[in-house]
């Protein structure tokens, strides 16, 4: 993947310690998370080049309010914007130790609460079994397409990560079948325990596609033909051919329209439905703070036992 990160960022904001901020806070992003950062960010340096000068602090908390009451956007929009500048402002002082100093005042910016709002959708373990159970298991690409969605509904992965995937992260460790060392989002990497069914699922793609399971540098997945036909070459499937494979399966059982995030949200609820702590789903997923894995699940909406449920009044 090309890093690329100079391109997104105008000459204009490109000035010694900003522009080296930026350019590091995006290096090693994907190409899409690095032009949605670049957006913000840049949309933040041109509305502040228009400003009565006034500490940064004064500026983002202007910002907070810009983006809410004139931009009409959404509260988790802002929290994304300001959390992108916030972000960048601390690669700057890990960059330049006597801006460390000025790091606790970035609490006092703070984006409007998200509470009760649910993102994307979820299914239920119920539409979760039948979507896993759809390709089957008698021919190769049923075989690759269970893993996929094996991969994407229990274990919550992003499609850049199943893409990603080698031989080499499928491994033992301490008497469990794992995947190790798995690099997500922000560079930041975890291993995560595969499921008994899952991990024999994984062995008999790889046994029966004649990929070469022992270079640790082969990818997992790769294309298939429409005549059956395994592509066995390095590079393997693209994100899109993941999604492409997710719509196929959901229309063909008339499910809702999810996306592939919207399994990685059904793998964070049921796992937490199951039992496990936030903590558990946090590491799963990837994420740096529980608030984001909250989200994810939509703990913040209980509808078993709400608020309303306790008022006594009926017509």
């Amino acid at each position: 993947m090309a890093d690329d990160s100079r391109a997104l960022v105008p000459a204009e904001h490109r000035d010694a310690l900003l522009g080296q901020a930026i350019e590091t806070y995006l290096a090693g992003l994907t190409p899409n998370t690095q032009r949605a950062y670049a957006s913000r960010l840049n949309a933040f340096l041109d509305w502040q080049a228009e400003q009565p000068p006034a500490p940064l602090i004064t500026h983002l908390k202007r910002y907070v309010a810009y983006l809410k009451d004139e931009k009409g956007l959404a509260p988790r929009s802002v929290q994304a914007h300001i959390n992108t500048i916030k972000g960048m402002l601390r690669t700057a002082a890990a960059l330049e130790p006597a801006l460390a100093n000025g790091l606790p005042q970035l609490e006092l910016v703070k984006p409007p609460q998200v509470r009760g709002e649910l993102h994307g959708l979820r299914l239920t373990a119920q539409q979760a079994r039948r979507l896993l159970n759809a390709p089957g298991t008698e021919t190769l690409k049923g075989l690759r397409d269970s893993a996929i969605l094996g991969l994407l509904l229990t274990l919550g992965l992003r499609r850049s990560e199943i893409c990603n995937l080698t031989w080499g992260h499928i491994t033992e460790l301490e008497g469990h079948k794992v995947i190790a060392n798995l690099k997500g989002k922000h560079g930041r990497i975890r291993t995560l325990k595969l499921p008994v069914w899952l991990w024999r699922l994984l062995m008999r793609w790889g046994e029966l596609s004649g990929l070469d399971t022992s270079d640790p540098e082969r990818r997992v997945f790769v294309p298939i033909t429409k005549d059956g036909r395994v592509l066995t070459y390095r590079k393997g499937i693209t994100p899109h051919a993941i999604y492409k494979l997710v719509n196929l399966y959901t229309k063909k059982l008339g499910l809702p329209p999810v996306k592939p995030h919207d399994l990685r949200r059904t793998a964070a609820l049921l796992a937490r439905r199951g039992g496990a702590t936030i903590e558990q789903v946090q590491i799963m997923l990837g994420h740096a703070s529980p608030q984001t894995t909250s989200n994810y699940i939509g703990e913040s909406l209980d509808l078993d036992d709400n608020a309303v449920d306790y008022n006594p009044l009926r017509l």
